[in-house]
């Protein structure tokens, strides 16, 4: 049965498509349409009701101009978008039978083969745009702003898959624009090198005259900071507990990959899927041959570490102080309390810091009464993990492998009732297990 619109709305198609389909020039000598219109064919194919047709404006354009349009709804029903494109004479569907008319398509697919199409291919290519309308993505809403730049909910107008987009200002001046830049090829070369379930996927890069921007997938709607001032129900009781071992699987693969993030705090942690995020300041010590850096760094006060607020010499033990912060406000709520009855008691005890490390003693008595009000055996084990993550003493601390490794083994005892690792990483242990083990 043909999916073909009726007479009337095809009427109205035809006559606010007769700007962009009235050319008489021959297929291979006709300029090529632009994202912008596209967009455009789109709306106008959304505007009469089609909206499957709207999704795959490309493909419309093709069978439209080889007049092979009746057959759009096969390429609908066997799945084809335009994300298919370039197609070959062995991709496309055999309802287009003749060998011309499969020829034609091939010849004609030129109209509609614009740079946007490579944006989604995750081959790590950085792409370049002189007009923002090319870009193939529509803002859905805003997710957050600050002074590295603005992050979006977006969403691909080629795919129709939505992504988080990082969106960076570039400087008014040559010399701003260069550090802009650099800082960004810093974070791009990161987020190109890491592929792990708990840490954010790059799926494209590029430039206009105004930003630089990077899409990232999948697109999270809130983070751990928001997370744990809901309610905690039955599932997010069970997200908060197998968190530990998430994200210190997490953790692990960055150092393990050379990687400090350097900012670890519950605002770089999105979603339900526990995504680490936030590359902007990280570092890459591959070719350093060391991690341990010094002077002045970006950071978050409260939940850096105490040698990265006196600018002393820090290394891959700074991101298990951070981590172990948020440990804490993670047990904090499975333990009935909430992050605000933490702040209140850090500012009535010892330095009146909120700040972790200029208020260590307070920690240490805000885990002591938590440990205390708790009758859950299981629920008591968090603060082992936490003490031996924040110690002022940088050696002191776990490291990263050590510590997923202590999760595993806790959440595997007979005697621990739920676990505190998801099955997403338990696989990670055999893998990680042949690594071998040292704070970098």
């Amino acid at each position: 049965m043909s999916l073909l619109p009726d007479a009337a709305p095809l009427q109205g198609v035809e006559e606010a498509m007769r700007g962009w389909f009235s050319d008489p020039t021959p297929i291979a000598n006709r300029r090529p349409f632009d994202e912008s219109q596209l967009r455009g064919i789109s709306n106008v194919l959304r505007s009469i009701g089609q909206e499957p047709w709207s999704r795959i404006p490309r493909i419309y354009v093709v069978l439209r101009t080889i007049n092979q349009l009746p057959l759009i709804d096969d390429f609908i029903t066997q799945g084809l978008n335009d994300v298919w494109f370039p197609f070959t004479h062995h991709t496309l569907p055999l309802s287009l039978k003749s060998q011309s008319a499969r020829s034609s398509f091939i010849q004609a697919q030129r109209l509609v083969l614009t740079k946007s199409l490579d944006l989604e291919k995750r081959d790590g290519k950085h792409r370049h745009f002189s007009d923002p309308n090319d870009i193939p993505v529509v803002k859905l809403a805003e997710l957050g702003r600050g002074g590295f730049g603005i992050v979006e909910k977006v969403l691909s107008t080629i795919s129709r898959e939505e992504y988080a987009r990082k969106l960076i200002l570039r400087g008014p001046t040559f010399r701003k624009n260069k550090e802009i830049l650099r800082e960004f090829e810093a974070e791009l070369a990161i987020l190109k090198r890491l592929s792990h379930a708990h840490i954010v996927e790059l799926v494209g890069s590029y430039t206009d005259p105004r930003y630089v921007g990077l899409l990232m997938s999948p697109v999270a709607d809130c983070n751990l900071k928001e997370y744990l001032d809901m309610p905690v129900s039955v599932d997010r009781r069970s997200l908060l507990r197998t968190s530990f071992g998430c994200l210190v699987a997490a953790v692990c693969y960055l150092h393990q990959s050379q990687i400090r993030h350097k900012d670890i705090k519950p605002q770089a942690i999105k979603d339900h899927r526990v995504l680490i995020t936030d590359f902007g300041i990280s570092r890459d010590w591959a070719d350093l041959g060391q991690s341990t850096t010094t002077g002045p760094t970006v950071k978050t006060p409260k939940y850096c570490a105490p040698e990265v607020a006196a600018y002393l010499p820090r290394n891959s033990s700074s991101d298990i102080w951070s981590l172990g912060c948020v440990f804490l406000e993670i047990w904090t709520v499975l333990c009935g309390r909430t992050t605000e009855d933490l702040n209140s008691h850090l500012k009535a005890n010892g330095s009146t810091s909120t700040c972790y490390h200029s208020n260590i003693e307070s920690v240490h008595s805000w885990c002591d009464s938590l440990v205390n009000e708790s009758s859950d055996h299981d629920i008591k084990r968090p603060e082992t993990w936490i003490s031996m993550m924040l110690q002022i003493e940088q050696h002191k601390r776990c490291n990263a492998q050590g510590l997923f490794n202590d999760i595993v083994e806790y959440s595997k005892e007979p005697e621990t009732q739920l676990s505190f690792v998801g099955l997403c990483c338990t696989e990670y242990e055999d893998s990680a297990e042949s690594v071998q083990s040292s704070v970098y």
